[in-house]
């Protein structure tokens, strides 16, 4: 005969059906299991996951603030150090007044190396600080920089990098008609020609096309929207990653220009629920850009090639066709709907 003190009431997530009741619903739409008392046997107040979080399980957002101090102060000094190499491998020495000097510093960047020691080191520096950080972090080094597979198609991600540089041109040529091209901008120009006219037009195109491609995503949709989209919803975390890419490139005409262009690669990387084809898109844009500049006259006012011609009439096309394909996979391919934090998700420091 069972002793009284043995009795335990059922397993409240399981019905008499053998269906299991989801916790979460309790208190919305079916009364809570209780035991012979009538005292419920699980809280009725537990968080619904398709809400906002709330601010206890929200994951924390301070370091999407600190990280991205920390990058820009690490790409500063570099910057510092590599100008200094730079002119130390090209000119042979470092003083006050030749770095000073635009022609030094054109000649600089006009050397292979230079470039290289320019563009390269100081972005592997901006994004350190954020892969450092997500190598701590408890979500897993992958899932926390969105280096995931996602669940659009394959087709999805070449449109999407096809349609990025038709988001590039139209920016660049509203902002045009309403700003001046800036100093800074010209004199990237210049040297991108200077380079094509060399022979060193694909590597250049490459270089790049893939180091920001890579630091910036890395950082900027990677490390920031991440967390910003799953703490406080898309649109804010969108947007303000996109704030914080756009103001990285400082100049004020780009600075304008590029911002929308964050904003579609913001959207790409979370609709597709990865960050791998927002990589792809910036890459595209960039090395596209590259072509476009050197095969562009240096003078508005002379006629393009033909050849320069054909290249804007493909990227057009293809960019118009890719734009149609990413609307398509964003609305089939919508994947999963996110799901705030429990109480016991570790948040960890990154």
């Amino acid at each position: 005969m069972q002793d009284e003190h043995d009795h335990f009431p059922e397993d409240p997530s399981n019905d008499s059906q053998g269906s299991m009741v989801n916790p979460y619903e309790v208190g919305r739409d079916t009364a809570p299991p209780t035991d012979p008392s009538g005292i419920p046997t699980v809280p009725t107040t537990l968080p619904d996951p398709t809400s906002v979080a709330s601010a206890a399980t929200r994951p924390r957002t301070w370091t999407v603030v600190a990280i991205p101090l920390v990058s820009l102060a690490t790409f500063f000094i570099t910057s510092s150090v590599m100008v200094a190499i730079a002119f130390l491998v090209v000119h042979g020495t470092v003083d006050r007044k030749l770095l000073g000097d635009p022609e030094a510093m054109k000649a600089v960047s006009g050397s292979r190396i230079g470039l290289i020691l320019l563009v390269v080191v100081p972005q592997l520096a901006l994004v350190l600080p954020s892969v450092l950080a997500a190598l701590v972090s408890p979500v897993g080094f992958a899932k926390r920089l969105s280096l995931v597979r996602g669940h659009w198609p394959i087709w999805a991600w070449i449109a999407a990098a096809a349609a990025t540089p038709l988001v590039g041109w139209v920016s660049s040529i509203v902002v045009g008609s309403l700003m001046e091209e800036s100093e800074n901008l010209r004199m990237m120009s210049d040297i991108f020609r200077g380079h094509g006219a060399n022979g060193f037009l694909i590597p250049l195109a490459l270089l790049i096309g893939a180091t920001p491609a890579i630091c910036e995503e890395l950082l900027f949709r990677g490390y920031v929207q991440t967390r910003l989209v799953r703490a406080r919803g898309p649109l804010r975390g969108i947007l303000v990653s996109s704030l914080l890419f756009a103001a990285f490139h400082m100049d004020w005409v780009h600075v304008v220009a590029v911002f929308p262009l964050g904003l579609y690669l913001g959207f790409v990387a979370w609709r597709s629920g990865s960050l791998l084809p927002a990589m792809l898109g910036h890459f595209v844009n960039n090395a596209i850009s590259v072509f476009a500049v050197v095969l562009s006259p240096e003078d508005p006012s002379i006629e393009p090639s033909a050849e320069m011609v054909t290249f804007l009439l493909t990227v057009i096309s293809a960019g118009l066709l890719g734009a149609a394909l990413t609307l398509t996979a964003s609305v089939r391919f919508a994947g999963p709907k996110e799901v705030a934090s429990a109480p016991s998700d570790p948040l960890g420091p990154a």
